[in-house]
């Protein structure tokens, strides 16, 4: 492809996605309003520890993802990408505490954050003490102790049939999205450890034979799909907030929000499916050059056996 065919097949499309922004806005604002109707007190028989647990949860994810629809709407894609990593992992947290009937899983995680906690204070602590460093050594010693009066307040949290708190892939495993933590959790957790993709990326535009002229118009290429895979991030994690929306009015029989909930759904998910037929199509047109790459460097490779 020459290089306007590649703006007009490669770049444009996925700025396109652009588009999806106010409804996308009004869809997570409809399922805070379902959400925030749904009532917990009545059928489902939701213990105490679990309540708190889908209430403090489904308050993170809306705000989170309010952050990642300013994020988009003033061009911040990394904040976008991280962000939203992080609302599909809680979203999925709060499908895992809805799908438990009884109190482990809310204990779980208590346990899990007072086994991480006191880790720290005393890793704190031993670096202060190496250190000489009186004032965090007190610090690092009082919250040890507080973790120690807080814990006492919990009562026993480690009761007949609490496991410890599972990591990412079993919780997806085990709440039925082990599919997306493939496809989707596991290539986004690149934004919140490394950037190595964006890093990669950039090297295989430095590395190319071309010229600048060629390398600045890859550039903006990456940036289009940069924006393409934040949009792309972003509609999933709303679309897994609706999912954990609709886990919750399931149980809690409410019929008439699970009805609007699957209604929003649906809308999201013709935006998902216009995001990966763009990417489909992209990766069909880039074919023909990945094929030739590949043959160019067998021949250089059959070349220097044969030398």
């Amino acid at each position: 492809m020459d290089q306007s065919e590649r703006d007009e097949y490669l770049v444009k499309p996925h700025l396109t996605h652009k588009r999806h922004l106010p409804e996308l806005e009004q869809l997570q604002s409809q399922i805070s309003e379902v959400l925030g109707g749904i009532s917990l007190d009545g059928p489902g028989d939701f213990v105490f520890a679990t309540k708190v647990c889908c209430y403090t949860i489904a308050d993170v994810v809306a705000d989170v993802n309010l952050a990642i629809l300013a994020s988009l709407k003033i061009g911040s894609y990394s904040a976008a990408e991280s962000l939203s990593r992080t609302s599909l992992e809680n979203s999925m947290n709060l499908i895992f505490f809805n799908n438990d009937r009884t109190s482990n899983r809310p204990k779980s995680i208590l346990l899990n954050y007072f086994a991480r906690a006191r880790k720290g204070a005393q890793s704190w602590y031993r670096h202060a003490a190496k250190t000489d460093d009186v004032d965090c050594m007190e610090r690092a010693r009082d919250f040890d102790e507080s973790l120690n009066v807080f814990r006492a307040l919990f009562g026993d949290l480690e009761s007949g049939g609490v496991k410890g708190w599972p990591d990412a892939a079993a919780r997806f495993r085990d709440a039925g999205y082990e599919h997306f933590y493939h496809v989707l959790f596991v290539p986004a957790s690149d934004s919140v450890h490394s950037f190595s993709n964006d890093i990669y990326n950039r090297f295989l535009v430095e590395k190319s034979p071309i010229s600048v002229a060629q390398k600045h118009a890859r550039l903006v290429e990456l940036e289009a799909e940069k924006i393409s895979f934040a949009f792309y991030l972003a509609t999933n994690a709303i679309l897994f907030f609706c999912a954990a929306a609709s886990h919750l009015a399931q149980r809690a029989e409410d019929q008439a929000a699970s009805a609007r909930l699957e209604g929003i759904g649906e809308a999201i998910q013709l935006m998902i499916a216009d995001h990966e037929r763009v990417t489909t199509d992209c990766i069909e047109r880039l074919a023909p050059g990945m094929n030739q790459l590949r043959e160019q460097q067998q021949m250089a490779k059959d070349a220097s056996g044969d030398l």
